[in-house]
């Protein structure tokens, strides 16, 4: 990817972030399109088994 390509990608990433900032709605559709979320608003089983690293206590 060229500099230019990744500078385009960017700016468009910033302005959908900035529209759906305090669009609940929007957002959580966005989650359920890239099949994330379920249409209920859980997540889908494979993101749920993935493992994260946990904070110290």
């Amino acid at each position: 990817m060229s500099k230019i390509e990744y500078e385009a990608i960017k700016k468009l990433l910033d302005k959908k972030r900035k529209e759906i900032r305090n669009n609940k709605l929007e957002a959580q559709s966005i989650l359920v399109r890239a099949g994330i979320f379920t249409k209920n608003g859980n997540l889908k089983k494979v993101y749920k088994e993935i493992c994260t690293q946990q904070s110290p206590d």
